[in-house]
């Protein structure tokens, strides 16, 4: 648990499965969060799951609205008195072939995904190079890497999210600021519920990944500490897969036979 005079995060998003582990980990790692979300309700769960302490606060906020967004970081200050980390978590996700995706969906997967990540670290840096650094970690996707069908706003915006990564490590590392991004593969979470009910889809998912699994929230909120953490000191403008290796190379497809097991 933390104390008065232990770090300060800001994790968006706290309400999904991601965000909550990522919030859980944090805690146990000694640091104060404040958990952001749009939807109220699930802000409420994830603090109940999490259980009582003043090392806690909830904050909700639609991203889509940037005065609401550049807001977030003063509000969390003047709660906890200070801001170290932010954490860029939440996200939306159009599953839409590119010519039946709308502007519209367009322009809301952007806002949320892409957007928001800028106005929420535009709003937090200066503070956070007033009181001597500070560090940001931004949830991409390995969509944001690699290219896939169905996906185009999702895709575009992470990509995005992953060069703002660099450029915000580039401009800002020399004032005390490190900015880094975890790009997760294929996570078991509600948003991604339907892939687990198609056996075509979980086969190709397994052929595609070199560990031949999936993951669950906790496996990316590990390395979003290691990233908050002193042992990543050094560590500025990386972008980390935790995708199990699917974007090492194509798996799923083999030019040469498997040895036959003896």
């Amino acid at each position: 648990m933390g104390t008065a005079d232990s770090e300060v995060a800001l994790v968006t998003g706290a309400g999904g499965a991601i965000g909550s582990e990522i919030c859980r980990a944090l805690r146990a790692a000694g640091i104060r969060v404040a958990l952001a979300d749009v939807d109220e309700a699930a802000l409420e769960r994830t603090a109940a799951d999490l259980g009582p302490g003043d090392d806690l606060a909830s904050f909700a906020a639609d991203l889509a609205d940037d005065r609401q967004t550049a807001g977030l970081p003063d509000r969390v200050r003047e709660h906890f008195g200070g801001l170290d980390i932010l954490v860029n978590n939440a996200g939306v996700r159009e599953v839409v072939p590119l010519l039946d995706l709308t502007p519209g969906q367009w322009r809301r997967t952007l806002d949320i995904d892409l957007v928001a990540p800028f106005v929420l670290s535009r709003a937090a840096i200066p503070g956070m190079i007033a009181q001597g650094g500070g560090k940001i970690v931004n949830v991409a996707s390995m969509a944001g890497l690699s290219a896939f069908r169905d996906r185009a706003a999702y895709s575009s915006a992470k990509a995005g999210l992953i060069m703002l990564t660099k450029v915000t490590a580039v401009e800002c590392g020399d004032q005390g600021i490190r900015c880094n991004a975890v790009a997760p593969g294929v996570v078991e979470t509600p948003m991604t519920s339907s892939f687990f009910g198609s056996a075509d889809l979980t086969a190709s998912i397994r052929a595609n990944t070199p560990m031949r699994r999936w993951c669950g929230p906790a496996e990316i909120a590990e390395p979003v500490v290691f990233l908050c953490g002193p042992q990543a000191r050094f560590v500025n403008g990386a972008v980390i897969p935790v995708d199990g290796g699917w974007t090492a190379g194509y798996y799923g497809a083999e030019l040469s036979p498997r040895p036959k097991e003896s």
